[in-house]
């Protein structure tokens, strides 16, 4: 899945062995399906431990045979079947490679433990638990609503670079993209810039030229590339799609272009 590029377009398996095939799902609407939901708490050596502060929200969505998401630091991805409250996980799981903070390293291996553990869930009023083969939880979620592509301010993660790859942003940058309803966007990369976009159904598209500031921009080292790959990537924009809190902007062949998670107000994170 193109969500799950990487700069350099390599996967490391959680398990060992190849991603197998997905399983088709079983067709009857469950409400576990095609939900985006937020981690809540994970097992850990000592119990039910809650999540680390910082790093991409953790979330995870089930849909057609395949599990997405993250456990707050790099992109999980594999395959699952679902009959009736029985639900299996893998058996094997692929993760992108990109370094992590030590408590968020933990917290991920936790995680992606905790869902090879996973025989069966429980869903009650919004929350969802998945459970060992002896009912005990092992990871517990509240369902995240997704947000609107307008009147949200989107701030980069990733952006494809130019080179094949996609890529993080630069320490100490920070890129921010805002969609009004009006068709218009504006925005803060190194520069400030704007221009307008048209929307419709999954279909996205850059309308004419993005203008925007001259400004030379010195520090960090690389800044002003990485604004002109960032333009690059938005102004090719054919697709786009949000799960959950992220946004993800793709061209006509399906590829990653750019990648944002919303700010949300009273977010600990932001």
């Amino acid at each position: 899945m193109q969500l799950f590029h990487q700069a350099r377009r390599s996967l490391a398996l959680v398990a060992a062995g190849v991603l197998l095939t997905a399983c088709p799902a079983a067709a009857r609407a469950t409400g576990l399906e095609q939900t985006d939901w937020q981690l809540a708490r994970y097992r850990a050596e000592t119990g039910l431990t809650n999540l680390a502060q910082g790093g991409p929200r953790a979330m995870l969505r089930f849909e057609d045979g395949r599990v997405t998401g993250s456990a707050g630091c790099n992109r999980l991805m594999g395959s699952y079947t679902l009959d009736g409250d029985n639900l299996s996980i893998g058996p094997r799981l692929a993760s992108t490679m990109m370094a992590c903070p030590p408590l968020l390293l933990a917290q991920e291996q936790a995680v992606a433990k905790a869902l090879t553990q996973v025989a069966t869930y429980d869903l009650d009023d919004g929350a969802l638990a998945l459970q060992d083969a002896e009912g005990a939880p092992v990871l517990t979620f509240t369902e995240l609503a997704a947000l609107p592509l307008a009147g949200a301010s989107w701030q980069l993660t990733r952006y494809n670079n130019g080179k094949g790859g996609v890529t993080s942003l630069l320490k100490g940058t920070e890129v921010v993209l805002m969609l009004g309803g009006d068709g218009h966007f504006s925005g803060k990369a190194c520069n400030s810039y704007r221009g307008a976009y048209a929307a419709e159904g999954t279909a996205f598209r850059i309308e004419g030229p993005i203008a925007a500031t001259k400004m030379l921009c010195p520090e960090p080292d690389g800044a002003n590339a990485q604004e002109a790959a960032y333009f690059a990537a938005l102004a090719r924009a054919a697709a786009y799609r949000i799960q959950g809190d992220e946004l993800t902007l793709s061209d006509t062949e399906g590829s990653t272009l750019a990648e944002f998670r919303a700010v949300r107000r009273g977010d600990p994170r932001n």
